[in-house]
């Protein structure tokens, strides 16, 4: 699955899921589908067996600039993802496309390594995930790049529709292609920059107090662990519902209302997890002593300790608008952590973790490691 721009993926037909909204252009599967699934499913936007059964003179969508822009309109209605399912071929063409309007001037080979590279990301990571959420557990299927020559050679966009395309939705583009803009020295797009980072920062910080908080919901009986963290009594069978008003300092730290939006267990997302923009000084130090107590409990748990991964991702939080904010996310706060992603001290990664779909790591730390060739870095810039 490859990121186009705001909630729009490109996915393989081997892989379809009626849950979400979807086009499918696929000589297998481009088809309706019967009002069963209409009414329960994700929406059918458009199918075909080829791209121009549903793009061109005549079709659906006049142009495939038309078509992305129809399905951000979409989004903004629905606020859900849609991907666009389609077969190899298909998939050559529609990416072809996408680059030649995405990239202010695209490089044929510079876009076919990045393609490349994009599938087999894909492949590595996300094949038998995603392959396996569709019940589907054929993991011998690999994308064949070998049509995107021929795509590219023949895709055309006009250069009105790519002008006014890049003006409306430059800030909702993937973020690695943000940064090549601005190593590119085209400083304009550091605002949309700064907002796609700390969207990506809070989604890893929210992983990572996530993880902090199962560890108290796993073990709020195990007493060697509650004699460190000072609990005020013993929880076991007979009270365990009563750890919800244990006051002492570290429990707090769990289960307040002002830092967490949710009691309990929860997803780690951009929403409904942590409150990131509130998070205090006070509040940093209390999670760095919480996780040298845990540390100190289960060896394993020494992972948490603010030692490389994770001191670097909370010394950020002055970037978000709230809370320890001093000078907020300046232009030297951006400087000083590209430094730091480019020591690549976090083993999965911070505003490029591996663990995001919509973003590719392997191309940001070939961008960040790059960032002195303009020439390179201009092949993908979108401005």
């Amino acid at each position: 699955m490859l990121h186009l721009f705001k909630k729009i993926y490109l996915a393989t037909d081997n892989i379809v899921d009626v849950n979400f909204d979807r086009v499918v252009i696929s000589d297998t599967h481009g088809l309706d589908v019967v009002d069963t699934y209409k009414l329960n499913h994700g929406k059918l936007i458009a199918y075909g067996k080829d791209l121009s059964d549903i793009v061109g003179e005549g079709k659906k969508y006049t142009t495939i600039v038309q078509l992305f822009e129809s399905l951000a309109v979409d989004i903004n209605t629905t606020g859900k993802r849609v991907v666009i399912y389609a077969d190899d071929q298909a998939f050559a063409k529609v990416i072809a496309h996408w680059y030649k309007l995405a990239f202010a001037n695209p490089d044929k080979d510079a876009c076919q390594t990045l393609y490349e590279n994009a599938v087999y990301r894909y492949q590595v990571f996300y094949k038998g995930r995603f392959s396996r959420n569709v019940g589907n557990t054929d993991l011998t299927h690999t994308i064949d790049t070998s049509a995107f020559g021929d795509a590219f050679d023949n895709a055309v966009i006009d250069a009105d529709e790519k002008r006014d395309f890049i003006t409306m939705h430059k800030s909702e583009m993937s973020v690695e292609f943000m940064l090549a803009t601005y190593f590119a020295g085209k400083t304009d797009i550091v605002p949309d920059l700064k907002n796609a980072i700390k969207h990506l920062m809070k989604k890893d910080l929210e992983k990572y107090f996530y993880e902090l908080k199962e560890i108290f919901w796993v073990h709020f009986q195990t007493k060697r662990f509650t004699d460190k963290l000072g609990f005020t009594k013993t929880y076991d069978w007979s009270n365990f519902k009563e750890i919800e008003n244990e006051p002492s300092k570290y429990a707090q730290l769990m289960l307040n209302d002002r830092l967490w939006k949710y009691k309990y267990m929860n997803f780690a997302t951009t929403g409904d997890n942590i409150n990131i923009e509130v998070i205090t000084a006070e509040d940093v130090t209390a999670f760095e002593e919480y996780t040298e107590i845990s540390g100190a409990c289960w060896g394993e748990e020494e992972i948490y300790k603010h030692i490389k991964s994770d001191i670097n991702k909370m010394a950020f939080l002055d970037i978000f608008d709230e809370g320890i904010k001093k000078d907020g996310f300046t232009d030297q706060r951006l400087e000083d952590l590209l430094e730091m992603e480019e020591k690549f001290e976090n083993a999965a990664g911070s505003f490029f973790s591996i663990d995001l779909e919509t973003v590719n790591h392997y191309f940001m730390q070939t961008l960040i490691l790059n960032r002195t060739d303009t020439e390179f870095v201009s092949k993908y810039s979108i401005l």
